[in-house]
């Protein structure tokens, strides 16, 4: 498919997540996987992206702004994001007022045979 020389050529081999990145990730996720913590394992999916993507493609930026700016804006929109994560899935019911429509189930509330009775 494509050489070592063409790869090297394009650049793609500063790109490369480490090995004991992805062994890290894989250990991480693994504990939730096999409890079936689905919530859990999309929040450590989304943590890892967002260190990989600072890592891969911030580094560079940073270097060539000479701000500490775009790091700060990358990680407030990070952690605003796990945030409001946490707070939406593992919240419990009533706990945010603010939210509290979200959770509306009139629509599938579960049949009952007495619902046939009603007009």
């Amino acid at each position: 498919m494509f050489s070592i020389e063409e790869l090297v050529e394009l650049g793609l081999f500063n790109q490369m997540i480490p090995v004991w990145q992805v062994f890290f990730f894989i250990a991480a996720l693994l504990p939730f996987l096999l409890s079936n913590r689905v919530k859990l394992c999309l929040l450590v999916t989304y943590l890892f992206t967002f260190y990989l993507g600072f890592m891969v493609q911030w580094g560079d930026y940073l270097a060539l702004s000479g701000s500490m700016m775009p790091f700060f804006l990358y990680a407030f929109s990070g952690i605003a994001v796990t945030v409001l994560f946490v707070l939406l899935v593992f919240k419990d019911e009533g706990a945010i007022p603010a939210i509290k429509w979200m959770r509306r189930n009139d629509v599938l509330k579960p049949y009952k045979p007495e619902d046939l009775s009603k007009p």
